[in-house]
């Protein structure tokens, strides 16, 4: 198959299984479907390496999904891009009072939740970056290295609007015409930020981290605060929020005039 036909069919499977989850899962399981879901990238890959292309019965036919090494030089950075985002876009939303902070009644138990939210993240932000950054992304590269980056946080971000277009489990309050466009600038941009860790690593496992730690510290982040107004409180400092955004858009702009250095690219898969 050619480049090209592997993208399509890989994204076809994906979307394809999020539409299915979100119509058919969700009012079954309800919100645990938003967990299976970030599965199916990778059973995306599975299916084209050992069903479509058979590349997956050598060991030489995993190697450009960028799991085989670590990328222990760049977790740093996993761990404390998100850190600085969320803290921009929830220190303004404190500063500004459309929220505050507040220390809960018990913050063991928020730690140990959070934890468990890692590890558990970890698994399921492994099922997404395995697709979009370890399989896509490299696929993604004969078209340059911007659009590359911007095209899998855009086909990312279209990934889940099933789930937010057709249920009430993620991003359920709020005007979708609002919603929806922040949420796609947001994802779209936020491919160069985990796109550049899989790039300059050439290791997915930084994204991985990176992904899990940002959904990690939006729950503690939001356990120490307590909006005034949930709904502005959510267009603002939320996962499509505009603050949030800027913040990203920013470190997006920082990382990529470090990955455009001469030795910040990889080759694209064959």
């Amino acid at each position: 198959m050619t480049k090209l036909a592997n993208v399509l069919v890989f994204y076809a499977m994906a979307l394809g299984a999020s539409l299915a989850l979100a119509l058919l899962a969700t009012p079954v399981i309800g919100e645990y479907a938003t967990l299976v879901v970030m599965m199916t990238p990778l059973l995306s890959v599975l299916v084209m390496k050992l069903i479509f292309n058979r590349e997956g019965y050598t060991r030489s036919g995993w190697s450009d999904l960028g799991l085989a090494r670590l990328g222990l030089r760049l977790w740093p950075v996993a761990f404390g891009m998100p850190f600085g985002v969320l803290l921009v876009a929830y220190g303004v939303v404190w500063l500004f009072g459309v929220a505050q902070f507040g220390v809960p009644g018990n913050p063991s138990d928020i730690a140990l939740n959070a934890a468990l939210n890692f590890g558990v993240g970890l698994v399921v932000c492994l099922g997404e970056e395995a697709g979009w950054r370890g399989y896509l992304l490299p696929r993604l590269l004969p078209l340059g290295q911007r659009t590359a980056l911007l095209l899998s946080g855009l086909m990312q971000a279209v990934w889940h609007l099933p789930f937010i277009v057709f249920t009430t489990v993620y991003h359920g309050d709020g005007n979708q015409w609002i919603i929806v466009p922040l949420f796609l600038a947001t994802m779209t941009i936020a491919g160069i930020l985990f796109g550049y860790l899989r790039l300059a690593s050439k290791s997915t496992w930084p994204a991985v981290i990176a992904h899990s730690v940002f959904n990690t510290y939006w729950t503690l982040f939001g356990a120490f605060t307590v909006a005034a107004s949930p709904l502005a409180f959510e267009y603002l400092a939320g996962e499509s929020g505009v603050i949030t955004l800027v913040a990203v858009a920013f470190s997006a702009w920082v990382l990529i005039r470090r990955l455009e250095r001469p030795q910040g690219s990889i080759p694209a898969a064959t």
